[in-house]
């Protein structure tokens, strides 16, 4: 369903002493301070030798840079360095610190910068839609709804905040609220192939497979190579009765012996153990290295046609 998977790079552990510095606003004082504690890269002896920023705008200009470039430390390194020498502390710098955090898989100093940032200015938007996406990501469901629900109530205009709001309501089973927020989402990124894919998927769990088609199909012709789509529209044929569109649709995504298996488990999960016992035997037939999964499950659905075992929560 979900282009929620983020795979984290190497993750700074944080003293509490640390978090504590990083929570409080301040100027620093120049002998490391507290804008320190937001930087995780390599050293910075090489970044300090270079021409120094003449003001916290061309240092901001440099960060923003060294980020378009991929240049994660230096831009770190360059944002902090106009932090220290602001005034005040910028709320659209250390959102964008955070941001580094976020998508290097540091989440402790992602949070910390976000949070930061809207101690600093609260109708900073960005920070907040991603600290409620952060949050999703974390499992902290009630933060990331207040968070998000906040930033949509204050006038942000987000598809990535309404399209969290959805995977938030599809949560909770409330399949006519993600819908308006998919469709909320869709206005706004018109032709988006992750909301489709959700939209789609929403659909298909609340049990309406023509409109979880139709928002799959157009999922995929935004973008083709959308391996969520082809994998929940593969979902929506087997529940439909259309196996041989499921298996072409699976077979986008994983090799046939593993289509035939799942949409075998679907089919048992629908009642059609009989259809299921058949699929079994297709992924068997299909790779050998597979018989042991596929013999399991056909041994289940076929025990459960006698009158055996459910076989729901064992299967696979």
């Amino acid at each position: 369903m979900l282009n929620r998977g983020m795979k984290a790079g190497s993750v700074l552990v944080l003293s509490l002493t640390l978090l504590a510095c990083a929570a409080t606003p301040q100027k620093n004082d120049g002998n490391g301070g507290a804008y320190s504690a937001l930087y995780d890269g390599e050293s910075t002896a090489a970044f300090g030798t270079s021409f120094p920023a003449g003001s916290p705008a061309e240092a901001k200009a440099r960060g923003d840079a060294a980020a378009k470039a991929g240049d994660w430390d230096r831009a770190l390194f360059e944002y902090i360095r106009g932090l220290e020498m602001a005034d005040e502390p910028s709320p659209e710098v250390l959102y964008r610190i955070g941001a580094i955090h976020d998508r290097r898989g540091n989440a402790n100093l992602a949070e910390a910068a976000y949070r930061w940032a809207l101690r600093v200015e609260p109708k900073e938007h960005s920070a907040r839609i991603a600290l409620g996406i952060l949050r999703l990501r974390q499992r902290a469901y009630g933060d990331a709804r207040q968070a998000l629900e906040t930033a949509v109530d204050e006038g942000a205009r987000s598809w990535r905040a309404q399209n969290a709001l959805g995977v938030l309501a599809d949560l909770d089973s409330r399949f006519a609220a993600a819908k308006k927020h998919y469709e909320a989402a869709l206005e706004i990124n018109a032709g988006s192939a992750v909301i489709l894919n959700n939209l789609g998927y929403s659909r298909y769990l609340a049990g309406d497979w023509s409109g979880a088609r139709a928002a799959l199909e157009r999922a995929l012709a935004a973008d083709a190579e959308h391996q969520l789509a082809w994998r929940n529209l593969g979902l929506v044929h087997v529940r439909q009765g259309r196996y041989d569109e499921a298996l072409a649709a699976f077979r986008h995504t994983q090799p046939s012996a593993e289509a035939y298996n799942d949409m075998g488990y679907v089919a048992m999960l629908d009642g059609d153990a009989e259809m299921a016992a058949r699929l079994f035997d297709e992924a068997m037939r299909a790779s050998p290295t597979f018989y042991e999964t596929a013999s399991e499950n056909a041994t289940r659905v076929r025990g459960r046609m006698d009158g055996g075992e459910d076989g729901r929560e064992s299967a696979r």
